[in-house]
């Protein structure tokens, strides 16, 4: 039986470095996993570090993953976004043939922002701790 392949990992946006901390971090071993904490949007940036990702994984929206960023790199085959994903460009990930994945549903607007908003304002108003 052939050994199991290394993929490159890379995990954008985790300020707190706290996913290594979790149970299920766990899974990704025997991979070469690298977690960035710190946000880079420039494009330049983004393509030195991520130039040899094969899996992407998203916990925010904040990084822009744009054809700019897509086309430099080569050996991308994944994004895995947790939600929403407005800040992917998804008609480039289609040409490239990147696969997105993501918990959101297609064509499912997300409404998660407003409701808790109108719920702090409710909880505010009422004076709900």
């Amino acid at each position: 039986m052939p050994g199991k392949r290394i993929v490159q990992i890379s995990i954008l946006d985790d300020y707190f470095d706290t996913l290594r901390t979790l149970k299920c971090f766990g899974k990704l071993a025997g991979h070469d996993v690298t977690v960035w904490n710190d946000h880079v949007q420039d494009v330049e940036t983004l393509a030195e570090r991520l130039c040899d990702t094969e899996a992407l994984v998203l916990i925010r929206e904040r990084t822009q993953i744009r054809n700019a960023l897509l086309e430099r790199l080569p050996k991308l085959k994944l994004i895995s976004q947790r939600s929403v994903y407005p800040h992917i460009d998804i008609d480039a990930c289609t040409r490239l043939g990147i696969i997105v994945s993501s918990s959101q549903h297609a064509d499912t607007p997300s409404y998660a922002t407003a409701e808790f908003t109108w719920g702090l304002v409710l909880a505010a108003m009422r004076q709900i701790p």
